[in-house]
């Protein structure tokens, strides 16, 4: 009886592990988007560009989370596209959407890119 215990809980920990892999794997790292925001996207759509073609300011507190959703479920009709579209792939946008999504004004923690 005891050991088919230990089996019984062995399984749960491996079958939960294998689902909070799965699970993280679908979301984009945040960390990371932060990164390519600022490589990518923050020298044009900074507060006060320089060098660079001025864009309206964004921020991850610039839109709600819902709105990011929005952005990038249509991310190929974005104006700038062009310049980064072929340039990141579908993990890199993920990333920067996760990390736009998670300071978004709406967000338990608005995030200003500084």
């Amino acid at each position: 009886m005891r050991k088919q215990t230990l089996m019984g809980i062995g399984v749960a920990v491996i079958l939960a592990s294998y689902i909070g892999i799965s699970v993280a794997a679908e979301a984009g790292n945040a960390r990371k988007g932060r990164f390519l925001f600022r490589q990518e996207c923050r020298p044009c759509h900074m507060e006060n560009p320089v060098g660079a073609v001025p864009a309206e300011y964004l921020g991850p507190d610039s839109k709600t989370q819902a709105e990011w959703k929005a952005v990038f479920e249509a991310w190929q009709d974005l104006p700038c596209v062009e310049h980064w579209g072929e340039k990141l792939e579908d993990q890199d946008r993920l990333d920067i959407y996760q990390y736009l999504y998670d300071g978004a004004q709406d967000s338990p923690t608005p995030a200003k890119c500084g």
